[in-house]
């Protein structure tokens, strides 16, 4: 049953947790307490292997127990892993931090967005994901603006002030209620009961849905790149490009303050039909990452980052909604976690890729992943579009 103070919470959640101060300055801040740019890249791939390990487990442990409980252990590791980067050096310290966030993306992954949907109901799905992704986005906005008056103290200041919002977060966490299908007894006599479950049903049921396969792998491909541009190497596009390191936290706040234009893709969708904003979405990320990996013109840097960054953000909220609208009986956590499992393992060897390219030029990093994004707008146009069935399990 829906439950609209449900999701006002989560909103408010998730723009808490977009407030990241460390954000703009994330690769330099990792690289000055020891991290290069190759291990950086080697900890986020062990942490996507850590993360797609956890993924079904605990989409299993959130429709037996319930999405409030599994979204206040979520955020309880995510506040956790903050406090860790505050204080992480070299390798061991920040993969540790990453293993905790591990923990954390595998547990509210599933969880979150299936909240979200029951919260909402289907009719309203598109809408509620664009405003809870666009909060996110403005929480990160905001940060982003305070974030030059925190670096250009100490760096670790930046992290320090990020605790914060993370234990708001934490504490708004604790008026969620269940709702939907999680932790609820199944009622006598429903068709959807006989369903089998558990994680392994999950898989049959995802491994025969080939058009949901081929979706996942270009999300997987179209988030990370649209991560790895933005977040990691931006910064350092930045320094080719001249870009003084005073400008680094209005540029970012402007970049992944476009995060809120996640609120129209519903409106996109509705006009372009639901295949044709997913492709002109897939579209204009590969030609903004061209751009990037054929300049260093500080105008159209920014420019194309703001592209990638927009394109990211319209994609997210119409994936979780298709995502939601295959899913097959109650557990409907689990299901949603083996997608995100699936995502994960396509995202960390993207992620290894972009490390090996990245290490061999900046520009040859941006050029793989515009020709790797590029590759999906090829896909069959029924691949985007809701089916009317999804596959029996």
């Amino acid at each position: 049953m829906p439950n609209r103070l449900n999701y006002r919470i989560l909103v408010i959640i998730a723009f808490m947790q977009g407030m990241v101060f460390y954000g703009p300055v994330a690769t330099i801040y990792r690289r000055a307490y020891g991290l290069d740019i190759q291990g950086l890249f080697l900890v986020e791939s062990i942490s996507w292997i850590v993360t797609i390990v956890l993924e079904a487990p605990w989409g299993r442990f959130t429709d037996r127990f319930g999405y409030r409980k599994t979204l206040l252990l979520g955020n309880l590791a995510f506040l956790a892993s903050k406090i860790v980067f505050s204080f992480a050096s070299g390798f061991p310290g920040f993969l540790v931090e990453r293993l905790i966030l591990s923990v954390a993306l595998a547990a509210l992954s599933g969880s979150s967005e299936a909240m979200v949907y029951c919260s909402v109901g289907s009719s309203g799905s598109d809408k509620a994901f664009g405003r809870w992704h666009a909060a996110s986005g403005a929480g990160l906005f905001g940060a982003s603006l305070a974030a030059p008056f925190l670096y250009s103290r100490s760096l670790r200041l930046t992290a320090y002030w990020t605790i914060v919002p993370y234990a708001i977060a934490l504490a708004c966490s604790l008026f969620l209620v269940d709702v939907g299908e999680a932790g609820t007894p199944d009622r006598g006599g429903m068709a959807k009961e006989r369903l089998p479950a558990g994680i392994r049903a999950a898989m049959r049921t995802l491994s025969r849905d080939g058009r949901l396969l081929m979706f996942l792998a270009a999300a997987a491909v179209v988030g990370e790149a649209a991560q790895a541009a933005t977040v990691f190497l931006a910064p350092l596009k930045y320094e080719r490009a001249g870009i003084p390191r005073a400008a680094f936290g209005i540029l970012f706040a402007v970049i992944q303050g476009t995060g809120i234009v996640a609120a129209v893709s519903g409106l996109m969708a509705r006009s372009l039909g639901r295949a044709g904003a997913f492709r002109v979405f897939i579209l204009l990320e590969s030609i903004a990452l061209a751009a990037l990996a054929t300049t260093d013109n500080a105008f159209i840097s920014v420019a194309a980052l703001i592209m990638v960054a927009a394109a990211s953000a319209m994609f997210r909220p119409l994936s979780a909604t298709l995502q939601n609208e295959r899913v097959v009986g109650r557990e409907r956590a689990t299901a949603l976690s083996v997608n995100a499992m699936l995502v994960e393992i396509v995202s960390s060897v993207v992620n290894i890729g972009i490390g090996w390219a990245a290490a061999a030029g900046l520009r040859i990093g941006f050029a793989v992943l515009s020709l790797a994004t590029l590759a999906f707008v090829a896909l069959p146009h029924r691949v985007f579009e809701p089916v009317s069935k999804a596959p029996r399990p």
